[in-house]
C-alpha cells in the first residue's frame, strides 16, 4: 500500500468547488439568456485557479460554448501590450476562423493592433481618438461574434497584465450590454500588493453591476483527501492524509507536490522543485528581509515582534521595513503582535536550506535571548520554546533539563503527545551528556515510566510498547516490584488496544510479580485490568469473580478510582449473564464512586461503558447523553483520541441506531479525522457500512468495510468487534451478489468467532441479517436447483441453532428474536401477516426507526399477499415516511415497487419516490440470465443472439441499474423483483 512515488502529481480527479463552479455555470446560463457577464477569480498561487477554470471551459464546451483562453506574461514592463487578448483571439481564429473574419470585414485595418495578422504592415496611428475608437471596434467584435454564439473568452494571471490590458479590459467591462458574451479572469491574491497596479484596478471594478469576484480558498481536510486519492489511486491512511493537509495548509498545488514525496506510505519531506519554487520568491526580496524571515523561520510557528528585535541585530527602523516588506511580499502575516508565515511549507524550505552551522547559531541566539529576558514570549510558552531552541541547537547540557521542564509543562496542560516527544528528546540526550542522573535529577527507568504514561494518553500507540520494553529490560523486579508490575499491566493494556493479542500472558506476569506482597495500589490495578480484560472476552462469571476479589483489594488500599473501576467490570458481567438491573445498580456506584474520587480518567471509561451497556439494552437515546458526557469530560482532559475515541465510538452506534443519521455522518468524518485507535476506527466505519447499505451505496460500504478490515488487522479481535465485522461481510457480499460469499462469511462467523455470553446483541443484527439474505434468495429464484435447496436449509438450520443458544434479556433482543423467526418463515415460504403484525408490535417497543419501518414493511408485504389491501396500506405508509425522513434509499425502492405493484397510494406528499430503472422486455430477459449466473456466451446461446449483442445488453443494464459489475447487478434485480417470475 503507498508503497511507491505517485507516478503522476496532478489528480484525475476535480476536487470541490462545488460553490465555485456553480457560480461560473450560473453567470454561464445568463450570458447564454443574452445577458454578458465577467467573472475574476483571486487566490494564492497553487490554490487551484487554472484547475478551476479548465473545468469550467471543459464544462461550457460541453454545453455548445465557444472558449478561448489568453495569458498575461510575467515580463515585468509594457512590452507586449494587449497580448492576452490577443492571444486569445489567434486561438479564436484557428477554432471560428470564417465566422471572425465575416465579423471584422471593412474593418481589417482598424483591428490589425490586436490581430496583426488580418491586415499585414498596417502602422497603427497615434492620439486619444483612434485609442477609443478602437476600443470600440473591439466592443463591437464581441457583440457581433456572441451574437449567434455563447462565447466564453478566459484572461489568466491578470497580475501580470500592462496597463494596455487593464484598460481595455475595464473599457470592455463597463460597456458590454450585448451579445452571448462571458469573460473569465484569474489573478494571483498574494501577487497584489498595496502599490500593485491591479488593486485600484479591482477596486474600480466593484462598482460595475456585471463583474462577480470569486475568492478562492484552500481546500479542506477531506477534499485533500479526495485529491490524494485520486493522485494515488488508492486510499491513502487518514494519518498521511492530516500530515500533508497540514504541510500543505490545503493548498492544491503543495499537496500534488508533496504527494510525489511519498514512499512506503511515508511522507519523505519536500521535493527539491517544491523548495526552490517556495525560495525563489524569498530570494528576490531584500537582504534584511530575507535575514529577518529566515530569523522567522527558526523562531517558531509564530515569532513576536519583541522577540525579533532582540535578536535580529537591526535597529528599529531595518526592521521595520524588513517586516513591512515581508509582510507585502506574503511571506509572513502579522498577528496581533507576532508574525507566522503564510505557507508552514515556506518556513520549512527556508530552515531547511540555512547551512547546519548557521541553523545552530541562530537557535542558539534565540535560546540566550530568551534566558536572557524571559519576558518576551507568553509565560506558558517559555520552557517550551526554551527546550526546543536548545535542542536543535545541539547543546545538550543545555537542552536536557530544558526539555524535561517543558515535558512537566506540557502534562499540567493536558498536551500528552507533545510531553512524548519531549521525552523521547530527553531519551535521545540522555547519551549526549556526561552525567545525566545527575544534571536531570532522575534515573533513566523514571524517564521512560513517565514516556510510558505520555504514550499511553496521547495518541502514540506504538510507543508505549516500546518505552515499555527498554523500561523492563531496566527495572528490577525484586527490587521494584511495582514498577515492574505497572510495566508488564502498562504492555498488556497497548497490546490489547493495537489488537495484538489479548495481554493476558502479560497481565498474569504482573501480578506473578507481586504475589505475596503487600496489598498495593499497583496490585489492585493488575487485578482489575484482568478482571476487564476477561469481562471483554466474554467471561463473565468468571470476570465476576475476579473483579470481586479486585474491588476488595481496592478497598484495602483505599483507592476510590480503582474501587470504581472494579465496580464498573462488575456491572458489565452482572449485565452479560442476565441480572441486568443488579449490573446498572453497580454501574450507578461506580459513577458516583469516580465523580467522588475526582478521577475523570476513571469517569470516562464508566460512562463509556455505561453508553455500551444501556446501547445493548436498546436504550439508545440515554446512551447517547452517557457518551456525550464521556466525550466533553475526555476534551476537558485532553483524552479525546484515546479514552474518549471510545465514548464516540459509541455515540455513532446510538445515533445510528435511533436513526439521528446526519449527526452520525458529522460525528464519524470529525472522530475518525483525530486518528483514534484502531479498535475505535473499526467500530466507526462499521457503522458507516451500516449506514451506506441503508442509503444504497454499495460502492461506499465495500471501501468502509476494506478499512475496517485494514484498521486493525487480524492478529487480535475481540467479539465485539469481531462479530459486527462478520455482519458487514455478509452484508456486502450480498448487496454485491454474492450470495455464496455472504453464507461463506456467516458460517466462519458462527463456527469461529461464535458468540460469547453477554455479546448477543451483535449476534441477534447478525443472525436478522443473514435470515434476511436467505428470505430474499427463497423469493428472487424461480427454479432452484437441489443443491441451492440443501444449502438454503442448511444455512436456515444453523442460524436456528444460533438463535436459540442466545439469551433474551431486554425488549430489543425480544424483537430481533422474533425478526429472526419472521425471515426464517418467510425463507421457508410460511411467515404470515399475523407473525410479522407481531414482530412489528416488537420494533414498536424499542428505539430504533428504520428497523421498524422494515417490520412495518414487511407486514404490509405479507397483509397484501393475502389480499388485505386496505390494513396495509397504514404500516406501508408509516414505513415509507421513515424511509423518507432517514433518506433510507434500499427501504425506499422496495417500498415505491411494492406500491407500484399493488396500485397503492404514492410515496409520502412531496417525495417523488425512487425511480424504478426502466429496462426493455429483452433486457428483462438477459437480466434474469445474468442474475442467474450466465456469461454472455450462455446469455447469447439461451436467446439465439450473437455474443456481441449480449455484452451489449449487459454493458446496458449496468449502466441502467448504475453499478459496476455483474453481481451487483444481479443483486439489484434481485432486490427490485425486476426479474420475478
Amino acid at each position: 500500500m503507498l508503497g511507491t512515488v505517485a507516478s503522476t502529481s496532478v489528480s484525475p480527479v476535480f476536487v470541490g468547488r462545488s460553490v465555485e463552479m456553480a457560480r461560473f455555470l450560473t453567470a454561464l446560463r445568463e450570458a447564454d439568456e443574452g445577458t454578458p457577464g465577467v467573472v475574476l477569480v483571486g487566490g494564492e498561487a497553487g490554490v487551484g485557479k487554472t484547475r478551476l477554470l479548465q473545468e469550467f471551459l471543459e464544462r461550457a464546451e460541453a454545453q455548445g460554448a465557444v472558449t478561448t483562453v489568453g495569458g498575461c506574461l510575467e515580463l515585468g514592463a509594457e512590452s507586449l501590450p494587449f497580448a492576452p487578448i490577443s492571444a486569445a483571439l489567434r486561438t479564436l481564429s484557428r477554432r471560428i476562423g470564417p465566422e471572425l473574419a465575416e465579423a471584422v470585414a471593412g474593418r481589417e485595418r482598424d483591428l490589425a493592433w490586436l490581430l496583426p495578422d488580418l491586415a499585414p504592415g498596417t502602422i497603427a496611428r497615434d492620439g486619444e481618438f483612434d485609442r477609443v475608437r478602437r476600443f470600440e471596434l473591439m466592443l463591437g467584435l464581441l457583440e457581433r461574434l456572441g451574437g449567434d454564439r455563447t462565447l466564453v473568452i478566459a484572461i489568466e494571471d491578470l497580475h501580470w497584465a500592462d496597463s494596455s490590458t487593464r484598460e481595455l479590459l475595464g473599457f470592455l467591462f463597463r460597456l458590454l450590454r450585448t451579445g452571448r458574451i462571458l469573460i473569465v479572469g484569474t489573478y494571483r491574491a498574494d501577487a497584489v500588493g498595496r502599490r500593485h497596479p491591479l488593486r485600484s484596478f479591482l477596486a474600480e471594478l466593484d462598482r460595475v453591476h456585471n463583474v462577480a469576484r470569486i475568492d478562492l480558498a484552500r481546500l479542506t481536510r477531506a477534499q485533500v483527501g479526495d485529491q490524494l486519492r485520486g493522485i494515488l489511486r488508492e486510499d491513502p491512511p487518514r494519518r498521511l492524509i492530516r500530515q500533508i493537509f497540514q504541510k500543505s495548509e490545503g493548498n492544491a498545488f503543495f499537496v500534488e507536490e508533496l504527494a510525489c514525496s511519498i514512499r512506503d506510505g511515508q511522507l519523505t519531506g519536500i521535493s527539491d522543485t517544491l523548495r526552490d519554487l517556495l525560495l525563489i520568491r524569498i530570494e528576490e526580496l531584500s537582504e534584511d528581509t530575507q535575514k529577518v524571515i529566515r530569523l522567522a523561520a527558526i523562531g517558531g510557528v509564530t515569532v513576536g515582534h519583541r522577540l525579533l528585535t532582540e535578536v535580529s541585530w537591526l535597529d528599529p527602523d531595518r526592521l521595520e521595513e524588513a517586516l513591512r516588506t515581508a509582510v507585502s511580499a506574503h511571506v509572513l502575516v502579522p498577528i496581533g503582535d507576532e508574525f507566522q508565515f503564510r505557507h508552514a511549507l515556506v518556513r520549512t524550505a527556508i530552515r531547511e536550506d540555512l547551512m547546519p552551522g548557521e541553523r545552530v547559531r541562530l537557535y542558539a541566539t534565540f535560546a540566550e535571548a530568551l534566558e536572557r529576558c524571559p519576558d518576551l514570549v507568553a509565560a506558558d510558552e517559555l520552557r517550551g520554546r526554551i527546550a526546543t531552541y536548545w535542542f536543535h541547537a545541539g547543546k545538550a547540557v543545555k537542552a536536557l533539563p530544558a526539555v524535561l521542564a517543558a515535558a512537566e509543562a506540557a502534562r499540567e496542560r493536558y498536551a500528552f503527545d507533545e510531553r512524548t516527544r519531549l521525552l523521547e528528546r530527553a531519551l535521545l540526550l540522555w547519551e549526549q551528556v556526561p552525567d545525566p542522573e545527575e544534571l536531570s535529577g532522575r534515573r533513566l527507568l523514571d524517564i521512560y515510566m513517565e514516556a510510558v504514561t505520555a504514550a499511553r494518553l496521547g495518541s502514540e500507540r506504538e510507543l508505549t510498547i516500546h518505552f515499555c520494553k527498554r523500561a523492563i529490560e531496566l527495572v528490577d523486579p525484586v527490587a521494584e516490584p511495582e514498577l515492574a508490575a505497572f510495566l508488564w499491566r502498562e504492555k498488556a493494556q497497548g497490546l490489547r488496544n493495537l489488537c495484538r493479542s489479548s495481554g493476558m500472558p502479560e497481565l498474569r506476569r504482573a501480578k506473578e510479580i507481586l504475589e505475596g506482597l503487600p496489598p498495593s495500589m499497583e496490585q489492585a490495578r493488575v487485578l482489575a485490568h484482568i478482571a476487564r480484560d476477561r469481562m471483554l472476552d466474554g467471561e463473565g462469571d468468571e470476570a465476576i469473580a475476579e473483579a470481586m476479589v479486585a474491588l476488595e483489594r481496592a478497598r484495602t488500599v483505599a483507592s476510590p478510582d480503582i474501587e470504581a473501576e472494579a465496580r464498573k467490570t462488575l456491572a458489565c458481567g452482572l449485565v452479560q449473564i442476565g441480572r441486568i438491573e443488579e449490573g446498572m445498580a453497580q454501574l450507578e456506584l461506580a459513577e458516583q464512586g469516580a465523580i467522588s474520587s475526582r478521577e475523570p480518567d476513571s469517569l470516562v471509561h464508566i460512562l463509556s461503558n455505561k453508553a455500551s451497556l444501556l446501547e445493548g439494552l436498546g436504550r439508545h437515546r440515554e446512551s447517547a447523553v452517557a457518551a456525550r458526557r464521556a466525550m466533553e469530560l475526555a476534551a476537558e482532559r485532553g483524552l479525546t483520541r484515546t479514552s474518549g475515541s471510545f465514548a464516540l465510538g459509541n455515540l455513532a452506534e446510538s445515533l445510528l441506531s435511533a436513526g439521528d443519521w446526519a449527526d452520525l455522518e458529522t460525528l464519524v468524518e470529525k472522530t475518525l479525522d483525530l486518528d483514534p485507535g484502531p479498535q475505535t476506527t473499526r467500530h466507526l466505519e462499521l457503522q458507516l457500512v451500516d449506514l451506506c447499505l441503508a442509503r444504497g451505496d454499495v460502492r461506499g460500504a465495500t471501501a468502509h468495510l476494506k478499512r475496517s478490515r485494514l484498521a486493525a488487522g487480524s492478529r487480535y479481535v475481540e467479539a465485539q468487534y469481531g462479530i459486527p465485522l462478520a455482519r458487514a461481510e455478509i452484508r456486502v457480499a450480498e448487496a454485491q451478489g454474492r450470495l455464496d460469499e455472504s453464507r461463506e462469511a456467516l458460517v466462519a462467523a458462527l463456527e469461529g468467532v461464535g458468540c460469547p455470553p453477554g455479546h448477543q446483541r451483535y449476534m441477534w443484527q447478525l443472525l436478522a441479517d443473514a435470515a434476511g439474505n436467505e428470505a430474499d434468495a427463497r423469493t428472487s429464484t424461480v427454479r432452484p436447483r437441489e443443491s441451492e435447496l440443501r444449502t438454503r436449509q442448511d444455512i436456515a438450520d444453523r442460524i436456528a441453532a444460533m438463535a436459540d443458544s442466545l439469551a433474551v434479556d431486554c425488549v430489543l433482543d425480544a424483537a430481533y428474536a422474533g425478526l429472526v423467526k419472521a425471515e426464517l418463515a418467510r425463507a421457508a415460504g410460511t411467515d404470515d401477516a399475523e407473525q410479522w403484525g407481531r414482530v412489528v408490535c416488537s420494533w414498536e417497543l424499542t428505539e430504533q426507526p428504520y428497523r421498524t419501518a422494515w417490520a412495518q414493511f414487511r407486514h404490509a408485504e405479507a397483509l397484501l399477499a393475502a389480499g388485505d389491501r386496505d390494513a396495509a396500506a397504514t404500516p406501508l405508509a408509516t414505513a415509507a415516511e421513515v424511509a423518507v425522513r432517514l433518506d433510507a434509499k434500499a427501504l425506499r425502492e422496495v417500498i415505491d415497487l411494492l406500491t407500484r405493484r399493488a396500485r397503492m397510494a404514492p410515496s409520502p406528499q412531496g417525495d417523488p419516490g425512487t425511480p424504478l430503472p426502466t429496462l426493455t422486455p429483452r433486457e428483462i430477459d438477459v437480466l434474469r440470465l445474468v442474475a442467474d449466473g450466465r456469461s454472455n456466451r450462455q446469455i447469447a446461446e439461451e436467446l439465439y443472439i450473437s455474443v456481441k449483442t449480449a455484452s451489449v445488453h449487459v454493458s446496458n443494464i449496468l449502466a441502467k441499474l448504475e453499478v459496476t459489475g455483474r453481481g451487483e447487478a444481479a443483486a439489484v434485480a434481485h432486490r427490485l423483483h425486476l426479474v420475478d417470475g
